[in-house]
């Protein structure tokens, strides 16, 4: 369960950053992140099932 927590906690954080990001209009560097957070948690999915 706790890992669970900081999984989630982290993928809370890198979406939070994306969304200032994107707010300060560095579309690049959160596109690079979202695709990166994507990827992690569909290896999160993978690992899970």
């Amino acid at each position: 369960m706790a890992k669970n927590k900081y999984v989630a906690w982290f993928f809370v954080i890198l979406w939070a950053v994306v969304l200032f990001l994107t707010f300060t209009n560095k579309m690049m560097l959160a596109m690079d992140l979202m695709a990166i957070g994507m990827f992690l948690d569909a290896i999160k999915c993978l690992i899970k099932s």
